[in-house]
Parts: structure tokens; C-alpha cells; sequence
């Protein structure tokens, strides 16, 4: 693996946390949480997705071990706290969390490559690396996470391109520098145009309106529900 290529993953894996972080702690004071628990949403989604990754490799998860991984997220938390709540803050930090979805998706299937995963594998834990964090600031807010609905803007295809293109390159023997700049901007673009467009995962069409038609019969006057006779 291109040595230089390891040097520049690590500034962009910081800043990855950071801005993963920013949208942890926004959900923490929308859901009207104290300091401690904006910071420990904000430590959640920025380092759940590589805790993982760490822990599936069997290396010591580097938020554990590197001080950077750690304050980083406290910064975020501390700003969101702080910080007037604006239209365009909600904005810059909705394109930095695309932006960090695409570098998380490179560095977590880098960092799998490096330790000896075949492509296949590594793919999984890019995208894992890349949506961890916000599957477990989902579960702490006590919410479905966004990754999951199928009326949330398309979220793990951008991370699935990134990590996919990301794996292709290594296989060619291409993976440098650039190349996983271009990576990462893939998955931005795909995320961006999913935001713009309103561009979702389809739902089962079966099941849809399978639900559907139950819910008509549950509202339809004369319904029989079971209710309680106590």
C-alpha cells in the first residue's frame, strides 16, 4: 500500500470524525439531551463505524488508542452546544457528513486491504466504517437510524460505490493518492444528486401495499378490534 497514500488517510480520517461527529451532537440537541449526552452521541457517530471495523480486524480500535480520535469529537460536540442553530449551519453540516461519508467509505476499505481482507470483505467493512457510526447514534437516540428508512435520501449506495471503486482500484494495482480522492468524491456526488433529487431505495412493492391495504381495513368503520373489557 502506497505509503504516502496511509500519511494523507489520516488527517481525512479526522476530519471524517469531526464532521460524523457534528451530526451526532445536532441530533443530541434536537432531542433536547445535556452536554454528556451530546458529546457521547457525537463519540458514537464518529467513531462507532471504525470501532467496529477495529474490533472485526482484531486491532486495537484506534479510537482507544490515538488521543486525536477522541478530542476530535468533543470539539464537534462543544460546537454544536454552543453555536447559534442556523438554516445554513444545518446545511454546511448535512454536506459535510456527505463529504465524510465518502472519505469514511475509502479509509475503512484501505484500512481492511492493508490487513489482509479480500476485496469482498473489505467493501463490507468500508461501508460498515462509513455508516456505523450513525446506526449507533441512531440506536442511542432512540430512533430507527436514518441509514435504515427507506424515506431517508440514499445513504449506503454512495458508501457501497466508494468502498467498491476504492477495492477495484487496489485490485488494479491503481490505488494512490488521486485514486482514492476520486473514490471518495464518487460517493459524494452519488450522495449529493440523492439529496438533490430526492433519490431513495425502493421499498418491497408487495409489502408496501400489503401494509397498505391493512391499514385501510384497521381505520374502515366497523373494524373489529380486540379491546380490553376490565
Amino acid at each position: 500500500m502506497n505509503s504516502l497514500l496511509t500519511a494523507v488517510l489520516y488527517p481525512l480520517d479526522l476530519a471524517g470524525i469531526f464532521a460524523f461527529a457534528l451530526s451526532g451532537a445536532l441530533l443530541a440537541v434536537r432531542k433536547d439531551f445535556d452536554f454528556f449526552g451530546t458529546l457521547l452521541l457525537a463519540e458514537a457517530a464518529g467513531t462507532g463505524g471504525g470501532l467496529f471495523r477495529d474490533l472485526v480486524l482484531s486491532l486495537p480500535p484506534v479510537a482507544f488508542t490515538d488521543t486525536g480520535y477522541c478530542l476530535v469529537p468533543l470539539v464537534a460536540a462543544v460546537v454544536v452546544f454552543v453555536v447559534r442553530p442556523t438554516r445554513h449551519l444545518i446545511s454546511a453540516t448535512t454536506l459535510c457528513d456527505a463529504g465524510a461519508l465518502g472519505m469514511f467509505s475509502v479509509t475503512g476499505t484501505v484500512k481492511a486491504l492493508e490487513h489482509g481482507s479480500s476485496p469482498l470483505p473489505a467493501v463490507a467493512l468500508g461501508v460498515t466504517t462509513a455508516v456505523g457510526g450513525g446506526l449507533a447514534c441512531g440506536v442511542l437516540a432512540g430512533e430507527i437510524p436514518a441509514v435504515l428508512r427507506w424515506d431517508q435520501d440514499l445513504y449506503v449506495l454512495p458508501a457501497l460505490v466508494g468502498a467498491g471503486a476504492t477495492a477495484a482500484l487496489d485490485a488494479a494495482g491503481r490505488l494512490d493518492v488521486a485514486g482514492a480522492v476520486c473514490a471518495a468524491a464518487l460517493a459524494l456526488a452519488l450522495r449529493i444528486c440523492a439529496l438533490l433529487r430526492g433519490w431513495r431505495t425502493p421499498r418491497s412493492a408487495l409489502w408496501k401495499r400489503y401494509a397498505q391495504t391493512a391499514e385501510a381495513r384497521s381505520t374502515a368503520p366497523g373494524h373489529w378490534t380486540s379491546t380490553s373489557s376490565h
